[in-house]
């Protein structure tokens, strides 16, 4: 005979849909602010149409790709601080290969360029795993790595990509134009793609049992170490990904964007998109209006009139503010537990 707690005659009788309320409430809370913030910024500039919105998800692209990135590592326990270092060797190397190809072999190099990021990330994931430094030692010493190897690379701002390739990720073949539906579909795809074999996969839901409690997962058979190098494998496609589009979206390479910055982009996105730095905790899903977020923050100071200098350190102020309210909900959440 099972006894029946409180606690189980309640969770019984609550409604289905305050359940998913609950469960997805924070999810649903970022889409909605990304939506109040395109409707404020409409009432900011004289006019607002297919283009602005279309500009809006075209350029948030590398920034949701990034932050997707992310959020596969911390989801799984780990952290990546060479994401970004990633980013910008993806955006070099194909540039640097694509420029003065035909459509078809621009797809090839861009194929290429994932697996070989997934190659990469995976090896990273192995030397944590093989070595136990931390991660954030290993990481950082990626992401210096990554830097100069896309200096080494492409010294210059240069290179180029097909017409046809830049269409794929902004729906114009000579950059950002008024179609969003190419831009959304290429983040769609693959983040959902993702989502759904980290929600109904053995192998996706064993990311959230070792970001959860990694000696319990062993404990259950799960193999911590090789869960490990998928979770940086996955986010090495993402990360190149968020190259790939951005040669698209700039129609060429350049090295001397600062990785560090887009990484630490990528940090505030998750955490903004309620992934817990913890582990265990969050959906890839919600750091789509996340990243956009982000990324959206300064043309609206912009479009309100702030000084450049100034609005960094508003932008800067925010993040430290939902970083504080993430953390306090993870302290709620685990003085429950």
């Amino acid at each position: 005979m099972t006894a029946t707690t409180p606690e189980a005659i309640a969770a019984g009788s609550t409604p289905t849909w305050q359940r998913w309320i609950r469960r997805h409430g924070w999810t649903v809370g970022v889409w909605l602010l990304l939506i109040v913030l395109v409707g404020w910024y409409s009432t900011l500039i004289p006019s607002f149409g297919s283009f602005q919105f279309a500009t809006i998800i075209t350029n948030g692209t590398p920034w949701v790709f990034l932050a997707a990135a992310q959020a596969v590592i911390v989801i799984a326990g780990g952290l990546d601080l060479g994401v970004g270092g990633m980013l910008v060797l993806a955006n070099v190397v194909t540039a640097r290969f694509m420029d003065g190809q035909s459509f078809e072999v621009t797809i090839m190099i861009a194929i290429g360029a994932v697996l070989a990021a997934v190659v990469i990330n995976a090896f990273v994931g192995w030397i944590i795993t093989v070595s136990k430094v931390p991660d954030i030692v290993i990481t950082l010493g990626s992401l210096y790595f990554y830097q100069g190897l896309a200096l080494a690379v492409l010294p210059n701002p240069g290179g180029g990509t097909s017409e046809g390739f830049r269409w794929l990720f902004t729906g114009s073949n000579v950059g950002t134009g008024s179609n969003p539906w190419p831009a959304t579909v290429m983040i769609a795809i693959p983040i959902l793609i993702t989502a759904w074999w980290m929600a109904k996969t053995r192998s996706g839901l064993s990311l959230y049992a070792v970001g959860s409690d990694k000696t319990a997962a062993y404990l259950s058979g799960i193999r911590a170490k090789r869960t490990k190098i998928v979770a940086f494998a996955v986010g090495g496609a993402f990360a190149a990904m968020g190259g790939l589009s951005t040669t698209a979206i700039a129609g060429s390479g350049n090295a001397n964007t600062v990785g560090g910055n887009m990484t630490l982009n990528s940090v505030a996105a998750i955490v903004l998109g309620g992934v817990a730095l913890t582990g265990g905790i969050g959906s890839v899903i919600a750091v789509i209006p996340a990243g956009l977020i982000l990324f959206f923050l300064s043309p609206i100071l912009t479009a309100m009139g702030v000084d450049p200098n100034r609005a960094q350190i508003i932008q800067g102020v925010l993040i430290v503010v939902v970083m504080m309210v993430a953390g306090l909900l993870e302290w709620r959440r685990q003085r429950r537990a």
